[in-house]
């Protein structure tokens, strides 16, 4: 069974591990692996299974300072910063609970909005778990061509 609930202080350093596993996947340019402690001031939520991390989402809540076309000046969102789902669990629903997870809790503090950047090589399987999994909206792009 897998249980999904804030972090702890002992599941630091699997969080860091998890991390470390994430920089080596080389999913998307710019991902580096961050120190237990750089977790600690976070919003972290985790899916365990057998009392092992398995799993890990983090965030930040932030009021809007100026209007936008997605938002309006004073309007608090929740910013979903990471979100990583060891390789053996994917495709089982795993980051759908993390993301439910930290959608009611933004919910609990009054956020009117929820948001991410989501980076990845594979941009089909991105927008697959966010738009078509999570009913997120897609507003804007960064497109490239290797020259």
């Amino acid at each position: 069974m897998i249980e999904i609930k804030f972090a702890e202080k002992q599941d630091f350093k699997q969080i860091a591990k998890l991390s470390q596993d994430f920089e080596k996947e080389n999913c998307c340019n710019g991902i580096k692996a961050d120190p237990a402690e750089f977790f600690i001031d976070k919003n972290v939520v985790v899916a365990k299974q057998d009392n092992k991390v398995i799993a890990y989402c983090y965030g930040v809540v932030e009021i809007k300072t100026k209007n936008t076309s997605i938002y309006k000046k004073g309007q608090k969102s929740f910013y979903i910063e990471e979100i990583f789902v060891e390789a053996k669990f994917r495709s089982k629903n795993v980051g759908k609970q993390l993301f439910e997870f930290i959608e009611n809790y933004a919910k609990s503090l009054n956020c009117q909005i929820l948001e991410t950047t989501a980076v990845s090589k594979d941009y089909k399987k991105l927008f697959n778990f966010y738009i078509n999994k999570m009913d997120m909206n897609f507003w804007s792009a960064n497109l490239y061509k290797s020259l």
